[in-house]
């Protein structure tokens, strides 16, 4: 029965995108919603989603006053957008974000199938309850134990923290695969952003060729990059200054 489900909610996704017309099945595949999302959505009904917005974006730091304000409000519009797009669906917005490109929902099938083929979704990611209970640090090796010690012991440490997003060496790949692997992973960049929202972080570096992002974090930083589901593993990071 199980299975039966996953495979209607995969047949509901593949008519969307045929029927949204041909030129956008080959630019924005199923694969924009991952597996686990999809089975989620089988399982429980509706599924908590993180969904990236496609519209240009940079950190805030970087930009004056009047840029800010025309970022934010470009990822607005394409916020609404997207909610127009979702109208009659079963959908529930969680969390709105103004200087990040996405938008926090619960989706049910038909939702989740709308944004499968949305022109102004990047991809979609599975999000956890806002008020979710840690797991333990130790619950797997995706931050190391040590770190979480030498943050309750020092405030906080400098990580890297790996970002699921598919990557090969830009030496290997066309030009125009070169920048969409690079919005693919200030995509993720701005997914941890927004999962970091209200702990203690701050960015002290954002890669565009590589996975990846150096941070300053907290305990409670920590633990949101320990259960985030795009980050692959989080190592300690050194100053920028110090010696090899």
């Amino acid at each position: 029965m199980h299975s039966n489900k996953i495979n209607y909610l995969r047949a509901v996704l593949l008519i969307t995108l045929a029927l949204v017309g041909a030129p956008m099945v080959m630019a924005q595949p199923v694969g924009k919603v991952p597996e686990a999302v999809i089975e989620q959505a089988a399982t429980d009904g509706t599924v908590l989603v993180l969904v990236g917005l496609k519209v240009p974006w940079q950190m805030e730091s970087s930009l004056n006053e009047e840029q800010v304000l025309r970022q934010r409000e470009a990822i607005a519009s394409i916020q609404k957008d997207v909610l127009s797009e979702l109208d009659g669906k079963s959908y529930k917005v969680m969390r709105r974000y103004d200087s990040i490109p996405g938008i926090a929902l619960e989706v049910g099938a038909d939702a989740l199938a709308e944004l499968a083929g949305s022109p102004h979704v990047t991809n979609v990611l599975l999000d956890r309850p806002a008020a979710a209970e840690a797991e333990s640090p130790n619950s797997d090796d995706k931050v190391p134990t040590q770190l979480f010690k030498r943050a309750a012991s020092n405030g906080t440490v400098l990580v890297l923290a790996g970002l699921k997003t598919p990557w090969q060496r830009e030496d290997q790949l066309s030009d125009e695969l070169i920048a969409l692997q690079r919005k693919a992973i200030l995509s993720a960049q701005g997914y941890i952003l927004a999962e970091l929202g209200g702990t203690q972080f701050r960015v002290l570096r954002l890669y565009r060729s590589i996975p990846g992002i150096a941070l300053r974090v907290g305990v409670d930083a920590l633990r949101v990059l320990q259960n985030s589901p795009a980050v692959t593993n989080v190592l300690p990071d050194r100053p920028v200054g110090a010696a090899r």
